[in-house]
């Protein structure tokens, strides 16, 4: 729970039942409908979705491309990045575009040819301007099939959708691992 409706919600149940809690003495009432979750509800919930599902169709065909300057422009740099390494330790930084380019750019330029991924999104509105996505990823190299999950926020900046946090397990420690091997016919400059 976030920590803000923890001590909302603490608040709320210390008041008896039968009487609403009466404000310190110069502090106003909150009116829960112009802050929080309740002030920032989507205006159109379907256009909000289509506006993300036109996004992750974009996002899908770029990455396919494997042209890593291309998904920058899709970013809102600082981005968030969270992931756990093998042992289960958590490992998470906010990733400037140098640094995000830098991590990104290795793994771009040896992507193995004959990888494929196919997404099963599901996003959940937040608001005009803020989305979760859960994305179910299949990926197959050769006749090696792997699926794993992933959950991002998207976010709304100047009429457009970019990736604002991305986590998703098993990345972590992998500056110590190798790298795929197989360059792409393409590599990012």
């Amino acid at each position: 729970m976030h920590p803000l409706a923890l001590i909302l919600s603490a608040t709320f149940l210390a008041a008896p039942a039968d009487k609403p809690a009466a404000p310190s003495a110069g502090q106003p009432t909150m009116d829960l409908t112009k802050v929080g979750p309740a002030s920032r509800k989507p205006k159109d919930e379907k256009v909000v979705k289509k506006e993300v599902d036109d996004f992750l169709k974009q996002h899908d065909e770029t990455a396919k491309k494997n042209d890593l300057n291309a998904m920058m422009v899709m970013m809102d740099f600082p981005v968030f990045m969270v992931t756990d390494d093998a042992k289960g330790v958590v490992e998470a930084k906010l990733f400037s575009k140098d640094e995000y380019v830098a991590t990104m750019k290795p793994w771009f330029e040896n992507m193995p040819k004959d990888m494929t991924t196919t997404h099963k999104y599901a996003t959940t509105i937040l608001s005009d301007a803020l989305v979760e996505v859960t994305d179910d990823s299949t990926t197959t190299v050769g006749k090696q099939k792997t699926s794993g999950k992933s959950v991002s926020i998207l976010v709304k900046r100047e009429g457009k959708w970019m990736w604002k946090s991305m986590v998703e397990a098993g990345w972590g420690g992998m500056e110590k691992q190798p790298r795929p091997i197989q360059p792409t016919s393409a590599p990012v400059k």
